[in-house]
């Protein structure tokens, strides 16, 4: 074969390569991984040796790699970018030494710049991947922003629509009680009206600060102090359980800026939350510490733990792995609220069968004050 039969051949292969990946590009719908998986069979076939020819493909920090490209030999590396950003890297090479001209003449000029055109190619489906990547998780953050704003008008049409017919019912029910002229069983059954109108009171307060209904009351605050309140009385109840409380506080703890009644809330809500989590006992500890401008209130528990697919649904509104009836799924959605109101965040780790950590981090001083 002479040397423009030759030349003839290598161009064709080439121009086989560019036409190969544009239809990969096509049928693959800015399926990246698709789009590089199928570059790396079509790459080598381009090479002036495609027997020997291997192929690495490096798209953010993501590795592509034919089986034999760990043997290659000096491969030639072009870069993956658009401008000053960069993706990544294209090498090819081959896995076996090659000798004399073959070596001198390793990678002809044609082939370094088809190189550079898939290279280039490459870079702009990356582009391409990542835009559409963003369009569609602003596109979920819209319609979960449209799902809570919903979410928050009904509860607070909820809240209101109930507060005057319980306000009614706990207010006779004291009276009654106040009368003194009942038996031992009506007594009870008032008692027990009294305590289901205030535990209905409280799920309702839930509701009102889910959908910011409640005003906030700013004041210095210290959390070694809601701590101690708080655990003193949990405690003592859930003791006969066999679920021990623990207190690691900071001595030092500087005080914060928030409301002492939400702070509370959300104390009550992640212990709460770790005693549903350990059906057969077992430790809550309660942490504070300082966090350079932050204070951090930690509850560690026990428990069960949670999966990686109900970890990712916890702060959603009224979702609940409780049985029906033993939880509003309003707990978590309530202390998330409450603590991106206060200019925090929340840290959450668990693993199945080992327990759960929730970490609430507070700004010292919130903004503007």
């Amino acid at each position: 074969m002479n040397t423009a039969d030759i030349k003839l051949k290598e161009r064709v292969k080439e121009l086989k390569c560019l036409y190969d990946l544009s239809k990969i590009a096509w049928e693959a719908d800015n399926d990246l991984n698709a789009i590089l998986t199928k570059t790396l069979a079509i790459l080598p076939q381009a090479m002036q040796y495609p027997e020997v020819a291997e192929v690495c493909i490096v798209a953010n920090k993501t590795h592509y790699a034919t089986k034999g490209f760990s043997k290659c030999h000096h491969p030639m590396t072009t870069t993956l970018g658009i401008g000053k950003k960069k993706y990544g890297t294209i090498q090819i090479g081959y896995r076996v030494p090659l000798k004399g001209k073959k070596a001198k003449y390793a990678f002809l000029t044609e082939e370094k710049n088809l190189v550079r055109i898939v290279a280039r190619e490459l870079s702009l489906f990356i582009k391409r991947a990542a835009i559409e990547e963003d369009k569609q998780k602003l596109e979920m953050q819209l319609q979960h922003s449209e799902r809570l704003a919903f979410v928050g008008e009904l509860s607070a049409g909820i809240a209101h629509e109930l507060n005057e017919p319980l306000g009614r019912i706990l207010g006779f029910a004291q009276l009654i009680k106040k009368t003194g002229a009942l038996d031992e069983q009506n007594e009870s059954d008032i008692e027990r009206i009294i305590k289901a109108s205030l535990y209905t009171r409280e799920i309702i307060k839930k509701l009102m600060i889910f959908s910011r209904q409640m005003p906030r009351q700013i004041n210095a605050v210290n959390l070694n102090t809601i701590v101690s309140n708080i655990l003193y009385f949990i405690d003592i109840r859930f003791q006969s359980r066999g679920i021990k409380m623990v207190e690691k506080l900071d001595p030092h703890l500087p005080q914060i800026q928030a409301d002492e009644v939400q702070m509370s809330q959300v104390l009550v809500n992640l212990i709460t939350n770790a005693i549903h989590a350990m059906t057969r006992g077992g430790q809550i500890t309660v942490t504070t510490k300082r966090k350079k401008n932050h204070v951090s209130l930690t509850v560690n528990d026990t428990g069960t733990g949670m999966l990686p697919e109900v970890r990712k649904k916890i702060f959603e509104p009224f979702y609940s792995t409780k049985p029906v009836g033993q939880g509003t799924g309003l707990g978590l959605s309530v202390v998330l609220g409450i603590v991106e109101d206060h200019k925090g965040k929340i840290v959450v780790s668990s693993t199945a069968g080992k327990g759960s950590k929730f970490e609430v981090l507070l700004p010292l001083k919130q903004n503007g004050k």
